[in-house]
């Protein structure tokens, strides 16, 4: 099985170390939302975050294509807000993208990810002024 598969498919589950061992021990991954981590520690405090904030998740990816070297994958995320996040307790957040994954022996060595910020950030109720800031903030304006 591809190893894009196999990360969507642990994360589906809520399967931590299932997902660790999708990476190599010093992987890099950016996220939107969570920034940049590396190594199998920091990955997983991130995983462990995310699920905490989140549950039924969903994330298919739609269209893989990948060599040895890498692999890029269009997809459709979704989950439901817990209320870890008290602002958006109950919200269902959805929306496409685009990851692009760095592969060694077949793990992933470095992960990044595209996504309209925008629109998963009005989903999660931020008010437009709010999300003008993040976005001048993200892209350096």
């Amino acid at each position: 099985m591809s190893v894009v598969r196999s990360f969507a498919d642990a994360f589906n589950r809520g399967d931590v170390d299932g997902l660790l061992d999708c990476f190599t021990g010093d992987a890099t991954y950016t996220d939107n939302f969570y920034g940049p981590h590396r190594g199998q520690v920091a990955l997983r405090e991130m995983f462990e975050r995310m699920f905490k904030e989140g549950r039924d998740y969903r994330w298919q990816m739609d269209t893989v294509v990948e060599t040895p070297a890498r692999a890029a994958a269009e997809w459709t995320f979704g989950y439901v807000v817990t209320d870890t996040v008290p602002r958006s307790t109950g919200r269902h957040v959805r929306f496409r993208g685009m990851s692009l994954f760095e592969l060694t022996s077949g793990r992933i060595a470095a992960y990044r990810e595209h996504f309209d910020v925008g629109a998963a950030l009005l989903q999660l109720g931020f008010a437009p002024e709010s999300i003008a800031k993040v976005l001048k903030r993200k892209h350096g304006l």
